[in-house]
């Protein structure tokens, strides 16, 4: 049975070596998932098996204009399949919410449809390509869900 929980330090090797899997070069570095995990708090989700780490969830909060940030998903490839991205999504976005978010954000490849459909079915909006949006010559599409919170 799956269970989603609040990240520990012990689950960050395995965090780690999910991000490393999914995104290669693109990957949040070791040090920096440590210091993510420092400030993230609640902000930083798990979903486990049998104490092994299938998938996580990370976010943060821009206080000054009350808006979240999903700031990394990812599932390990043999975990795929099961909608655990899409758990772990609707998990994350209950967190940012409950903090008072007027919206929730986040950027996605536009070459990643299963990655997009997760958003668009939680009620995320946007298309627009940016270029370059992490200075890398990379293109990415910021989505927004409004959470009508005032």
């Amino acid at each position: 049975m799956v269970t989603f929980s609040k990240a520990k330090l012990e689950d960050l090797n395995s965090i780690v070596a999910i991000e490393q899997q999914i995104f290669n070069t693109d990957s949040y570095p070791a040090f920096v998932i440590r210091q993510l995990f420092d400030i993230s708090g609640d902000y930083f989700i798990v979903a486990k098996e049998d104490d092994k780490i299938l998938g996580y969830a990370l976010g943060g909060i821009n206080t000054n204009k009350k808006q979240g940030w999903i700031l990394s998903l990812g599932v390990d490839k043999n975990a795929r399949g099961k909608g655990l991205g899409k758990q772990l999504t609707a998990r994350l976005v209950e967190v940012l919410k409950a903090e008072n978010t007027k919206e929730i954000a986040l950027t996605v490849y536009p070459d990643n449809p299963s990655a997009i459909k997760i958003y668009k079915d939680l009620g995320f909006e946007g298309d627009e390509i940016l270029d370059n949006y992490f200075l890398d010559n990379e293109d990415r599409i910021v989505m927004i869900l409004k959470t009508n919170q005032t």
